[in-house]
């Protein structure tokens, strides 16, 4: 299975080698991972997972991320703020900065980042989404200096 995205684009490389053999859900986790967070935010936030319990590291890399996230029909950048959204209704701050990040490094504009949030306000409260857009201004203001751009 490819997983695609918007334009047809493949979202992670579903085989590996010369054999062109498929790859496994973890392998194809751990690649939606460093497509949405980089390899060094992936490998801090595996062995967090880890340090929990190594079935949770699995569960996660492999089901949600290499099943569910992969799928083909969403784009990366789709998923990344459907989560967002997901974690502004739940006031989750930390699931909000990690998926700030892995929306903007799918492809969202900070624009897009900050009205998935102020569309929240009308579902989510008033209270949760403005606590958002604390985080998010800081994560936009860490991708900005990270790319020495503006933001």
């Amino acid at each position: 299975m490819l997983a695609r995205g918007e334009e047809g684009e493949n979202l992670v490389d579903d085989t590996s080698g010369d054999s062109g053999s498929p790859v496994g859900d973890y392998e194809r986790g751990i690649a939606v991972m460093e497509r949405l967070w980089g390899e060094a935010k992936t490998a801090q936030l595996r062995e967090i997972w880890r340090g929990a319990h190594p079935d949770v590291e699995r569960y996660i890399t492999a089901f949600a991320l290499g099943e569910v996230w992969a799928r083909p029909v969403l784009d990366l950048k789709t998923r990344s703020l459907i989560c967002l959204a997901a974690a502004v209704a739940l006031e989750r701050q930390g699931q909000i900065r990690l998926h700030t990040h892995g929306a903007i490094h799918s492809g969202a504009t900070a624009d897009e980042v900050v009205e998935t949030v102020l569309q929240l306000m009308i579902y989510a409260g008033f209270p949760a989404a403005w606590e958002a857009l604390l985080v998010v201004q800081e994560v936009l203001a860490e991708e900005a200096a990270a790319t020495g751009g503006e933001g």
